[in-house]
This record gives structure tokens, sequence and C-alpha cells, in this order.
């Protein structure tokens, strides 16, 4: 069993997968640890096998699987699952392939799941100089879903929505992950709280892509609202989140 695994949903373009692995496998040269890597593509991908050879051709000694789901173009969420659904690891961590991730604070994401918590999820809002990064827009949204996850299950989260998050794989298995969209995110995250995990967080500076252009409030907004639902009943003993 691999200590961590790092999957990578591909929602959009596969271009810049080549230019990712560089960034990657520098970094996990520079900070080696029993890591594999699992990247997921949608069924519409072109010459996926393209990358797998690259990485093989110039970082042999990187664990790399890749995997391109069938049938119609399918979201964030489902890639995230059939990643996991792949992985052996104790620790797994979704990671962009669109640069809007820091990739140096894996390892103090890692130093600090090891220290007995079951989510760690980085914030882009602790910080002022972080959350200014974020279009306007965007922190509308997070403001008003965090206030919305206070008034509704009364938990001061600084920031659940945001997909780069390391947790304990076969805890968050066990809970039972749902949602096929962006909501996976939050999801993670609070049925980690419901059940009694502990949840920590570590600031991180965020850029954001012009090449990640999957993400619709209007089609995700439901998926973010259902689970307040859920999580409201499941706290209030009336259904099982």
């Amino acid at each position: 069993m691999n200590e961590l695994s790092i999957i990578i949903p591909c929602t959009s373009v596969i271009d810049l997968l080549p230019k990712f692995i560089n960034e990657l496998a520098r970094y996990l040269m520079e900070n080696p640890s029993d890591i594999d890597v699992i990247v997921v593509v949608n069924p519409n991908a072109n010459n996926p096998e393209s990358v797998l050879e690259y990485t093989r051709e110039r970082y042999p000694w990187l664990k790399l699987t890749l995997l391109q789901r069938t049938g119609k173009k399918v979201s964030f969420g489902a890639l995230v699952r059939f990643g996991l659904a792949h992985s052996g690891s104790r620790y797994t961590v979704i990671l962009s392939p669109y640069g809007e991730d820091d990739l140096s604070i894996i390892t103090k994401m890692l130093n600090t799941i090891r220290q007995g918590a079951q989510v760690v999820q980085a914030t882009r809002y602790k910080r002022s100089e972080d959350s200014k990064k974020i279009p306007l827009r965007f922190r509308v949204y997070q403001r008003i879903y965090r206030t919305i996850i206070y008034l509704l299950l009364g938990f001061n989260i600084t920031d659940s929505t945001y997909g780069f998050k390391m947790f304990d794989r076969i805890f968050i298995q066990t809970l039972g992950l749902t949602q096929n969209g962006y909501s996976i995110c939050p999801e993670i995250t609070l049925k980690a709280i419901l059940a009694g995990g502990k949840v920590e967080y570590v600031s991180s500076t965020v850029n954001i892509s012009r090449f990640n252009k999957d993400f619709r409030l209007y089609r995700e907004g439901l998926g973010y609202l259902w689970l307040l639902i859920r999580g409201m009943f499941h706290r209030l003993g009336i259904l099982w989140f």
C-alpha cells in the first residue's frame, strides 16, 4: 500500500498534462515519499496514451496510472470517484492539472494528516493576500455558501468547496461518496465532520486557470444545496447523510 495517491481529474483538455507532470516530477524528486499518481481523463480526450508514454520515457521512476472513463463526458466528481476506486493508498490528495493548486504545500498537508486528521483542506480564504486573487463572484459565492453552512449545520468552515484537499481514503470511502459534480468537494469535508472526523486547514495560494472552464454555478448549485439539506437532516437525526 502506498502512503499517498495523487488523483488528477482532467475535466477539460489534456494538452497541459506533460507540462504539469514535469512540475509534479520535479516536486516529487525534491520531496521523495511513497506516492503514486492516478490521472483520470474524460472519454473525449484525444490520445491519452501519449501522456503515459511521455511519462515513462522521461520519468521511469514515477508510478503513474492513466485511466479513461468510457461513455459520455463525465464531470469532476465522477472522475475523482473513478480514480479513488483504483487507489490502494492510505491517503489521497486531489490535484488539478491546470495550474490552480500550489504543489509546495503537499508536504505540509501530508505532515498534518499524519498527525491524525481525516481531511486536510487547502484554504484560499485564511489569508487576505490569497483570497484577493480569487475573482469577486467566486468570493461572493463562497461567502454565501459558508454562511448557509453555519446557519444549517453550525460549522464555521473557511473553504469547503476547493477541490485541493487530502484525506484518509478508507475513512472517506467508508462514509460513501455520491456526488458526480464539483459538489464532491464539500461532500468530503462535510461528511468527515458529521462523522466525527478531524478536519485541518492549510493556507494556500491559488491561480485562476483559463484552461479549466468546466465549472458552471447553475449546473453545480443544486448539488451544493442538496448536500446542505442532507447534512441538516443528518444532524437532526432524520436522515442518514
